[in-house]
């Protein structure tokens, strides 16, 4: 429905227009640099609002944020430098705080003007005069070509959720939802529930869940490092962005940390928790005040993998076994970007594989921003990641060859490897203030290189 021919989009090429694919967090800060240079940008937006995963949608709309769902990093941090948070929100905001903060920064920046919002990506295509034609479907089926002078994606890497299989999870006849679909604990009131997951979606739902449901679980396939939101009173992303804190060796940083958990928690096998295979800052963290203290008052039970479901009960690896009414998967979701080849963005093996985990190495004038996950808060990333970008579009900048954005990549994978694992998704596993300094370095690099030019 709606697919017009070519002929119907006679748009001439705009060589210095941008097309920012995203309208959360990452994206505005593209889409408000490049207006504060007074460049063209138009952000295409496939949900009803701007906001990206902090904007809680309505029932018809899915969407990974839940109505208890806070920020993990504080509001001093995650602000944007240039347009902070108010001082009246509370340490770490609640996400209708959040989401009302980025329409005010879209309205500040003069963004909101050039955003337009239920409209999908459907393909982007490189012309050989080197601009992009970018198909688009709107809430009606219909669709339009219009080109652009360069791309930026800022998706993210929450929106297409990813269920495991389970044998016999067909079985089931109870209800079975993905915390992408989740809208509350009310419909699990007095239902036994099995939270399958131990990432921070599934600290916080089963965190809450236990407060209203009959018997909550949670399955922990892996152990992982369970970290409180403060440390010494301080918040753990401003631990993670301080000066002090970059000024010491990565082996100090970890020590430092261990020792503070060690003093602070205890041993997470205390908590019945499986010990993690791997030592702080080796994988990904779960950041929870309150999951801890839930198990020590025995309102969460925690599991091992489930080996196969039959019916409603669930057995584990353990040899143990529940009955259980609903079952809520927070088991993450896949990077994929479905309007542009897979090349483009990953290597071989399905790792992330982008220059300074921006620039793509097969269309270097495509770029990314916020496909990262720092141990921090990401604004202030994002936000160079911005200022780069805006200087490749700009021209005030250059890429270096070839060969040497391919030796960065290979390095960032093997040093990725080495200290997360295979996994496509430790990919995009940055530190703070490592990578800021990268960034850093990179912009005042490609400017110089530039200006001798």
């Amino acid at each position: 429905m709606g697919e017009f021919p070519d002929s119907q989009y006679p748009e001439r090429p705009i060589h210095d227009h941008t097309c920012v694919i995203g309208a959360g967090l990452s994206g505005l800060a593209v889409a408000g640099t490049l207006r504060a240079r007074d460049l063209p940008v138009t952000v295409l937006e496939r949900s009803n609002g701007i906001g990206g995963l902090w904007r809680h949608p309505d029932p018809a709309e899915p969407g990974p944020a839940y109505p208890s769902l806070h920020l993990n990093t504080s509001a001093k941090i995650t602000g944007y430098p240039d347009f902070p948070m108010p001082d009246h929100f509370p340490r770490y905001p609640r996400h209708d705080q959040v989401a009302s903060y980025l329409q005010r920064y879209a309205d500040h920046k003069g963004v909101t003007e050039h955003v337009e919002l239920g409209v999908e990506v459907v393909s982007l295509v490189r012309e050989t005069d080197s601009t992009w034609l970018v198909t688009t479907r709107d809430r009606n089926g219909v669709h339009r070509r219009r080109r652009f002078g360069h791309v930026v994606v800022a998706t993210g890497h929450h929106w297409s959720p990813r269920l495991p299989a389970i044998p016999g999870d067909e079985t089931f006849p109870g209800r079975r939802l993905h915390s992408f679909d989740y809208s509350g604990p009310a419909p699990h009131a007095g239902r036994r529930v099995v939270v399958i997951g131990f990432g921070n979606s599934a600290a916080d739902l089963s965190v809450e869940l236990s407060r209203v449901a009959a018997e909550t679980t949670v399955v922990q396939r892996r152990g992982v490092h369970v970290v409180p939101k403060t440390m010494l009173g301080i918040p753990i992303d401003e631990i993670a962005s301080a000066p002090w804190w970059a000024r010491l060796a990565f082996p100090e940083q970890r020590r430092l940390i261990e020792t503070l958990l060690r003093i602070m928690r205890g041993r997470l096998t205390d908590y019945g928790l499986a010990e993690p295979d791997h030592r702080v800052f080796g994988g990904a963290l779960t950041i929870s005040d309150e999951l801890l203290s839930r198990i020590n008052h025995g309102s969460l039970v925690v599991k091992p993998a489930v080996r196969r479901i039959v019916n409603s009960t669930l057995h584990f690896a353990d040899g143990t076994a529940t009955d259980a009414d609903d079952l809520l998967y927070c088991t993450g979701y896949r990077i994929e970007f479905p309007f542009l080849p897979s090349e483009w963005v990953f290597e071989p093996g399905g790792r992330i594989a982008l220059f300074q985990r921006v620039v793509s190495l097969a269309v270097p004038d495509l770029y990314f921003t916020g496909l990262i996950r720092p141990f921090g808060a990401i604004t202030r990333l994002v936000r160079e990641q911005a200022e780069w970008i805006a200087d490749l579009v700009e021209g005030v900048a250059e890429l270096p060859s070839p060969a040497a954005m391919r030796r960065e990549v290979a390095a960032h994978l093997k040093a990725a490897h080495a200290r997360y694992g295979p996994s496509a998704a430790d990919s995009v596993q940055v530190d703070f203030g490592t990578y800021l300094a990268a960034l850093v370095k990179q912009r005042r690099t490609s400017v110089l290189t530039t200006r001798r030019g």
